[in-house]
């Protein structure tokens, strides 16, 4: 909770952003510029220019007396990745979708050669098997997300992540030959797809989001496995290629990170 004595500071940390992003308008700005069209007092202006460049983000010219950026305003957008966007675009349309349509929706994307889930829709979903699945680890071949990405992403990466699972498994040969079974599955049905091995166990379809070298993650739905079925599975990948495609347009109308 914000205390009466912390609002100035964080007033001051919103005029700190507030100057950067006009900043970032222009090629160079003078205080006389900055003040009329943030609404500050010159001195409060000059103030944070002060602070800013002894932090090294602001450059003066001495000559015509303005402010432009420095090439270490970079470091701030460093953690905001292509996956970064993902999750900011993809998040509020699938809560939206899931409050819409009832069904769990999922964003998983590649790490460490597994499958991470990072954001779900289970807890907005009556048709959801557990509260949520962000955490998760999922195997490529082992899950339906795993094998969605394995069948869409670009062949120099798939050779990399089919390598590494042959390095790392007991029988190689064995796991070669079902990464090849998984893969032109996967490409003749469309999507990935994880079974129940028993009854009351939960199901999954996963779908890629991007294609080969431009794939992003890909977007899956989990539910009871006694609700996948044969009809619902078409179902389910049509849309789910209709929404991975909305968030493939969101993401480009949002511009590149």
């Amino acid at each position: 909770m914000i205390q009466a004595n912390d609002v100035g500071d964080v007033r001051a940390v919103v005029r700190v952003l507030d100057l950067l992003r006009e900043l970032n308008q222009n090629d160079a700005s003078a205080i006389s510029d900055l003040h009329r069209k943030l609404q500050l007092p010159k001195a409060t202006v000059h103030r944070l220019l002060a602070t800013l460049k002894s932090a090294g983000f602001v450059a003066v010219d001495a000559g015509s007396k303005t402010y432009r950026l420095t090439a270490k305003v970079l470091e701030l957008s460093g953690g905001y990745t292509e996956r970064s966007q993902l999750l900011e675009v993809s998040a509020p349309y699938l809560r939206q979708t899931t409050k819409k349509i009832r069904w769990p929706l999922a964003i998983g994307v590649l790490d460490n050669f597994n499958i991470l889930v990072r954001f779900s829709t289970m807890p907005y979903s009556p048709l959801a098997v557990q509260a949520t699945t962000v955490g998760h680890r999922l195997g490529l071949l082992e899950s339906a997300m795993g094998n969605a990405y394995l069948a869409h992403c670009d062949e120099v990466q798939r050779e990399i992540l089919v390598e590494t699972l042959m390095t790392q498994a007991q029988n190689p040969k064995a796991i070669q030959k079902l990464f090849l079974q998984k893969v032109d599955i996967t490409r003749r049905q469309g999507y990935g797809l994880r079974l129940p091995l028993r009854n009351g166990e939960s199901a999954t379809i996963a779908v890629p989001i991007g294609q080969g070298k431009d794939i992003l993650g890909v977007l899956g739905l989990t539910t009871f496995g006694r609700l996948m079925t044969a009809n619902l599975l078409v179902s389910h990948q049509r849309k789910l290629e209709e929404y991975a495609q909305e968030i493939l347009r969101r993401i480009s109308a949002s511009g590149t990170p």
